[in-house]
């Protein structure tokens, strides 16, 4: 889809479908101006078919020549704060580099998700009109960089469509193909809104891509493949460990839960140094688990079916490094994906086997199924081993936090209270809502081994804490979140811009929380 600024007059601008967002006070603004050009018809007819302007509804109007749109489309945004609040964000106050805050003036959360569903709007109603052009205006006073950023971003990931894997007569016709955003100027800032939401739309949709295809596609010889090519296109520094590689590092987690499946395990290093001196150095690890069965601990066959998702984590880690330097991020970004199948062979690891992590530390496996967090356990203690300011883990680490917070909310834990809200406030940003749970001191004996340090398993209860409790051992004492998103990952049934299938969730909070680490960053 090509996005375009224009400052025209919206009622001179030859498009299929002008889009105009109105409020409560719908009946004002340019609805009022438009109406006059079409002899008082629009605002009757729109009223007549009920339209409030309360936020996502839609109402439409064939101006049957009278102007140069073929479509008026109202969508409401009524009912939702207004843009511009100010959330504050600290860093860490342990950060070696000192405390600062990273502040955002970003939309409320309410007002950003009233925005995704006028975006969401403008691609689903251009589809039902058969739309190939579209012109949106909103209202006089809101038209800030944020909001237009917000718009364009949702258009770009509600237009989003998985169909490469069908004949080429299956595949939709991407059917809205030029969008336009009605501005006073289209000047620099505004500009930079638009890039950026582009960038974050395209990494959203790359980890989209890499979660909906195929286990017996992306492999961890291709997640491999894919960071390479990210790092020459990004110009990043990359290493990857094969299974030898893996052994002499001492991962001992990781190729324990690698040993069972015919596909080689891979670790991932990629890291990302700005132009300038970067004051704080954020360390990222996603999961990787390419498919994963349960190994002896074996899912059902329902559980299984949706196992190409469990590499989400690492997916949503590679999205971030896809466009790192294209966002311009101006701290050091390393990011680790420890990449496996987890698979029943004939060498897979037994119930009671133990591993050694790569910090010393022994495991007793008493349930392969709760692999996640082994190689986690791996990927986080050489992270940290490197000393970076923070470190954040994504994984689909628990099927609990569903059941604790349904299908929109992610869970996030985690040993520094500061980066924990820096965190839920970057994601309230974008519209990706994080849940902050207790990492509580009195659950960490359910993990208590008699055979070795550590067990992968609790008692049964607190399923998502006792998960969380398992990482901290692994992460030294650098500040550190975990956000276990089995909840989001995928939906079940399509919302505003995001339809059936993979997410992306994880990539616009991770990519908002680095822009807001920056000097002047404007949320």
């Amino acid at each position: 889809m090509k996005i375009t600024l224009d400052p025209r007059n919206p009622g001179d601008v030859k498009v299929d479908v002008l889009v105009i967002a109105a409020g409560n006070e719908w009946r004002t603004g340019e609805l009022a101006a438009l109406d006059q050009r079409v002899d008082g018809r629009l605002v009757a007819e729109i009223q007549q078919r009920g339209f409030k302007g309360t936020s996502g509804q839609v109402a439409f109007f064939q101006t049957h020549g009278r102007l140069p749109a073929r479509y008026i489309l109202a969508v409401g945004i009524g009912d939702d704060e207004a843009p511009g609040m100010t959330a504050v964000a600290p860093l860490p106050g342990g950060s070696r580099r000192g405390t600062r805050v990273a502040r955002s003036t970003s939309a409320s959360p309410a007002a950003v998700q009233s925005w995704y569903r006028l975006a969401h709007a403008i691609v689903a109603q251009a589809r039902d009109l058969q739309a190939a052009s579209a012109a949106v205006v909103i209202p006089e006073g809101e038209r800030s960089p944020a909001t237009l950023e917000v718009v364009c971003e949702g258009a770009l990931l509600s237009a989003y469509v998985f169909d490469r894997l069908k004949s080429a007569t299956a595949r939709r016709a991407p059917l809205l193909q030029h969008l336009i955003l009605m501005v006073d100027r289209a000047d620099t800032p505004t500009r930079a809104a638009v890039a950026r939401a582009e960038h974050t739309a395209a990494a959203t949709c790359y980890a989209r891509d890499l979660i909906n295809t195929p286990a017996a596609l992306v492999t961890p010889t291709y997640l491999a493949e894919e960071a390479r090519r990210i790092a020459r296109r990004q110009r990043l520094q990359a290493r990857i460990l094969d299974p030898a590689g893996i052994k002499r590092a001492g991962m001992g987690a990781l190729l324990g839960v690698a040993q069972g499946s015919a596909q080689p395990p891979r670790f991932i290093e990629l890291s990302y140094r700005p132009a300038g001196k970067a004051r704080t150095c954020v360390a990222l690890a996603g999961k990787g688990i390419t498919f994963d069965s349960g190994g002896l601990s074996l899912k059902n066959a329902e559980a299984m079916a949706s196992q190409k998702r469990d590499m989400a984590g690492g997916a949503a880690v590679l999205a971030v490094m896809s466009v790192i330097r294209d966002l311009d991020i101006s701290v050091e970004v390393r990011a680790y994906i420890p990449a496996t199948e987890n698979m029943p062979g004939g060498r897979a690891i037994k119930p009671g086997d133990v591993v050694r992590a790569y910090n010393g530390k022994t495991i007793e496996v008493l349930n392969t199924d709760a692999e996640g967090r082994l190689v986690l356990a791996d990927a986080l203690s050489f992270a940290a081993a490197a000393k970076p300011d923070v470190l954040i883990d994504l994984a689909t680490l628990t099927a609990a936090v569903r059941a604790a917070l349904g299908p929109r909310y992610a869970a996030i834990m985690g040993t520094d209270a500061g980066l924990v809200q820096a965190l839920i406030g970057a994601g309230h940003a974008c519209g990706e809502q994080l849940w902050e749970l207790p990492l509580v001191p009195e659950y960490r004996s359910d993990i208590d081994s008699s055979v070795a340090d550590i067990k992968n398993t609790g008692e049964g209860s607190a399923g998502t804490i006792i998960g969380g409790l398992f990482l901290r051992e692994f992460v030294d004492q650098v500040p550190w979140a975990h956000i276990d998103f089995s909840s989001t990952v995928v939906a079940d049934k399509p919302f505003a811009c995001h339809p059936r299938g993979a997410t992306g969730f994880g990539v616009r909070t991770l990519l908002r929380y680095l822009r807001n680490l920056q000097p002047g960053a404007d949320g």
